[in-house]
Formats: C-alpha cells, sequence, structure tokens
C-alpha cells in the first residue's frame, strides 16, 4: 500500500495528512460503534423474523468487516507517521548532540595545541629545576585538568542519550 505522502513533501503537509487521517479514523471508530450496535439490536428484536434477521446480520457483519479493514489501514498510516515524526526528532537531537561534542572537542583541542606549545617553550628556557614562575604555572594545569573533567563529562552526556536512543528503540 502506498502511504499518502512522500519524503519530498514540506513537514506541514506532513502533519495535515497526520490530522486527515486522524479524523478519519476517529470517523471510522464512531461508524463501527453504530453497526456494532446495529447488530446487538437486530439480536435482540424479537419483532423481525429469522430470515431477515439472517440478511440484516450479514449486510451488517460485511459493513463491519469493511469498517475494521478501514480502520487497520487508517491505524497502520497515522502509526507510521508518528513513528516517523519520533524518528526525525531522535535524529534531530542527537545530530544536535554530535554537534555540541564535535564544537567542544574542537575547542579542546586548540586549547590543548596552545597549551603543549607555550609547554614546549618554557621547558626549552627553563633549567630542570622548579623555580617561583612554575609553580605559579601549576593552576593551568587544573585548568587543563578541568578541560578532561568537561571532557569526561560530554562523554557522560552522550552515553546517557545513547542509553535513552536504545531504551526508545526497545519499546
Amino acid at each position: 500500500m502506498k502511504l499518502p505522502w512522500s519524503h519530498g513533501r514540506a513537514q506541514q503537509a506532513f502533519e495535515s495528512e497526520l490530522d486527515d487521517a486522524k479524523r478519519k479514523l476517529k470517523s471510522l471508530k464512531f461508524e463501527r460503534d453504530l453497526l456494532s450496535q446495529m447488530i446487538l439490536r437486530v439480536y435482540e428484536s424479537k419483532d423481525i423474523d429469522e430470515d431477515d434477521k439472517k440478511y440484516l446480520l450479514g449486510k451488517y457483519k460485511a459493513s463491519l468487516k469493511d469498517l475494521e479493514s478501514s480502520i487497520n489501514t487508517y491505524s497502520a498510516i497515522v502509526e507510521v507517521r508518528e513513528l516517523e515524526n519520533a524518528r526525525e526528532e531522535l535524529v534531530n537531537l542527537f545530530n544536535s548532540k554530535i554537534s555540541q561534542i564535535d564544537r567542544r572537542i574542537n575547542e579542546l583541542n586548540k586549547m590543548l595545541g596552545e597549551l603543549s606549545s607555550s609547554s614546549a617553550v618554557k621547558v626549552e628556557e627553563q633549567p630542570a629545576k622548579e623555580t617561583k614562575e612554575e609553580k605559579k604555572d601549576k593552576p593551568k594545569e587544573d585548568k587543563g585538568e578541568k578541560e578532561e573533567d568537561k571532557l569526561e563529562e560530554l562523554y557522560k552526556e552522550v552515553n546517557t542519550v545513547l542509553e535513552k536512543l536504545e531504551q526508545i528503540d526497545i519499546q
């Protein structure tokens, strides 16, 4: 069965078609309830002879069967569209997190590059003996540790997002 939307259409058209499918599904379910009540009334009726009952029951049951088929079709359409929306949101979230991580990695790499180049110059200029200036540079090492902590924090965040993705996939 071909779905009533294609991947080339705009998001607004998708939402409109989803709303139309939901409306149609609601209408079909209401019609099914009416038919079920009619079938029940035919069964309970004592004013109709057996041949008429059989005729009406056959007619209503055939209509009910057609309605169930339509309900199943529209239910599938609605579910597919909702799953596509959920998938798109999830992909966007995942891409956003990856972009944030990539930006942070680039920032940290630049910072590490600057720190390592300035460290190499200082090592060449200074003797092996620790001076007062090197003691002042110790907080910079703490900054490097802070950056490592931030990187570790981002790593944990990514793992959390991946766990959520796995949970959604399981459901």
